[in-house]
């Protein structure tokens, strides 16, 4: 006899879930879900830097970045 079963016997129904208790976890999911896809892009984003950082000034022009006066690539400003 599973514990459902057990509980209908004893109090003639199945036990409700608390819906506040379900909302509040489904936030959190959600949360992290987007904490996630945000260090994800991070990554993504120091990854691709770190592979321009090797292209010559000329090339970074051409994609529309430049070096900056300390050496880091940034957006080509117009």
């Amino acid at each position: 006899m599973s514990s459902i079963h057990a509980n209908m016997d004893i109090c003639g129904r199945t036990p409700a879930f608390d819906r506040n208790i379900v909302d509040a976890v489904s936030s959190r999911l959600t949360a992290a879900s987007g904490a996630a896809k945000s260090l994800l892009l991070a990554f993504r984003y120091r990854l691709a830097t770190r592979r321009i950082q090797r292209f010559s000034d000329h090339r970074l022009h051409d994609i529309g970045f430049e070096r900056d006066w300390d050496g880091s690539v940034i957006t080509r400003q117009k």
